[in-house]
Parts: C-alpha cells; structure tokens; sequence
C-alpha cells in the first residue's frame, strides 16, 4: 500500500510539473549574431522569457528573406526580420505576421568618411559613390534621389567589387550605399570617424527589423504570442535604460565577437526603435498609414508588385 502510494505521488509530481513545463520556441534571427541582437539575448538572460513561461533557442539567419520563409511555413516559431520582407512575402500568399516593429527606421544609408564634408545629398556631386547594382539598395538609392531632386549624372557612381570598407579605407569611394551600422561602424570601429545620411530622414518610408510570426501560431497558440511578444519587447525596454548590461549580456554569449565594434553598434541601433509613435504608444508599435506608405513606396520602386491589406501583415494586439 505504501508503495503505491508514493507511486501515486510521483505520478501526480510528473502530470504537475509537465503541466507547468515552459512552452519551447525557436527564434530565427535575421543573420548571425551581431549586437544588434543584444537585447533579445539580454531578454533571454535575464529571464524576461522564463517568466512568462518560455523557453526560447535564439538562432543565427541567412538573411531576413530566409527567415521569413521559415517562419511562414513553420519551420521557425518566430522570426527577427525585416518588415518590408514580411510585407512582401504576404502578397506572395505566405502567412506571415508583425507582432512588433522594433526598428522603427531602416538602416539603409550612404556612409562617408566625416572628414568628407559632406553633409547633404547635393555634397555628393562631384564626388564618387559606390553602389551595389541592381540590388535593393540601388532601388532605394534611385527613391530618394528622385524624391529629393538629385541629378545623379554629377554623381560618379562606382560598382561594389569589393568589401566596402576596403573601398572606403583606401580611398577609392568618396561614399557608399550602405546598412551605416554594419558598414559604416565597422570603420569607424577601425579608426576612421564616420557619418552617413539615413534614407529613412531623407524620404523612404520603411520599417525595418520587427517581430514577426505565423498566422497559424496567432490562430492556434494567441496566448504564447501574447507572452513572447511581451518577453521580446521588454529586453529591448530594458536594453534602453542599460545598455551596457545588454552588452554584456551579448559579449558573454558571443565571446569571438569584436567587443569594440559591438559597443559602437548597439547605441546606434537602439536609436533606431525611437520615434513620436513609441514614445507615445510604446516600442514595437507601427501605424497603419507608415505600413501604407512602405507599401506605395516598395510598389514605385518595382520591389513588389500587388497592394495587399495591410492590416493583415501587422498587428499592434499583442503589444498591449
């Protein structure tokens, strides 16, 4: 009779604890770790995902492309990607869905060494910009230029054939397309102070990284949405107010990362998640009419081809 009954016991401790067992999500990230993602890894950490009942194994991405394929057809739970691809990959008949636009502006820019004086678009007259021909980054360049009035033939434009910041440290581009917090931090990370023009305060209204997953997921599993969403986005609230402690929460977990780049880059993309709507509305919220306006834009820019609804590519409900 004993026996039994601390076989019962057992038995009630195993249906208990799985009943409480943290649910078990992936997160695919948009490309290899870099402390951009340092709040997510500081949300891990620090146990803002345990503490809504998750268990999450953070994975290196190929490209915010791929990871929207996979989170669409559910290889991945959520993803870390760009909003423009999720928008994009909708039209296209993936179900893929925003739960939190965390970088609220692109880092697409043109970086240029300070030292180059130039400070507007009409400085690059004269002067020698690298581009990666017919890439996404050409089409925006093209966008602005025209939504600014720029005669690109007094710009003389050089092809990409090499690392861009070799092209820039040895001087063979004045300027180059580029993401300014890859790109344009590495070399100042090397000893060259550097600027760039972000195309985001110049006209090109886009999105950028956000928190994406899948509308089966939403369906079926709202109230892990609802959990991970909040988990997510309180790691980048956190990161804010102590960025220091989310570098070292990266650094300790990437420790073949370059500690000195990844302190110049997470100030910077932290920057990105703050605009007249976060501060109101709180980070990872978006508006209806700049998802609106992302799409005409990548619509005039021949980058996607049909308007959809977007209404339901984004939501802001599981924010609150």
């Amino acid at each position: 009779m004993f026996c039994r009954l601390l076989l019962a016991i057992a038995l009630l401790g195993a249906i208990g604890a799985a009943a409480h067992a943290n649910d078990k999500v992936t997160l695919r990230l948009d490309w290899v770790y870099g402390s951009e993602h340092a709040p997510i890894f500081l949300a891990r950490d620090k146990g803002f995902f345990t503490k809504e009942g998750i268990d999450v194994d953070i994975l290196a991405g190929e490209g915010s492309t791929v990871t929207v394929k996979l989170v669409g057809n559910g290889t991945a739970d959520f993803g870390y990607a760009a909003a423009d691809q999720a928008l994009m990959a909708y039209a296209k008949g993936l179900p893929v869905v925003t739960t939190a636009v965390i970088l609220q502006k692109n880092p697409s820019s043109i970086i240029f060494p300070t030292a180059s004086g130039i400070k507007t678009l009409t400085d690059l007259y004269g002067k020698t910009l690298g581009v990666l021909f017919l890439s996404v980054g050409e089409k925006q360049w093209r966008y602005v230029a025209r939504y600014n009035h720029i005669d690109t033939s007094k710009i003389h434009e050089v092809a990409l054939d090499r690392n861009i910041t070799q092209m820039i440290e040895a001087g063979k581009v004045d300027a180059s397309l580029a993401f300014f917090f890859n790109d344009g931090i590495k070399i100042e990370s090397d000893g060259t102070p550097m600027s760039w023009i972000l195309f985001s305060d110049i006209g090109l209204p886009i999105y950028s990284t956000s928190l994406i997953t899948s509308e089966d997921m939403i369906q079926q599993k709202p109230d892990l949405v609802r959990r991970f969403t909040h988990a997510f986005v309180e790691g980048w609230s956190y990161s804010l107010a102590h960025p220091d402690e989310a570098l070292a929460a990266f650094l300790k977990d990437n420790p073949t990362v370059d500690p000195k780049y990844s302190a110049l880059k997470l100030p910077e993309v932290l920057k990105l998640t703050q605009t007249d709507d976060t501060a109101k509305n709180g980070i990872g919220h978006s508006a209806p009419e700049e998802w609106e306006a992302m799409q005409k834009a990548l619509i005039e820019m021949k980058i996607m081809e049909t308007p959809i609804d977007v209404a339901k590519v984004f939501t802001n409900d599981f924010l609150k």
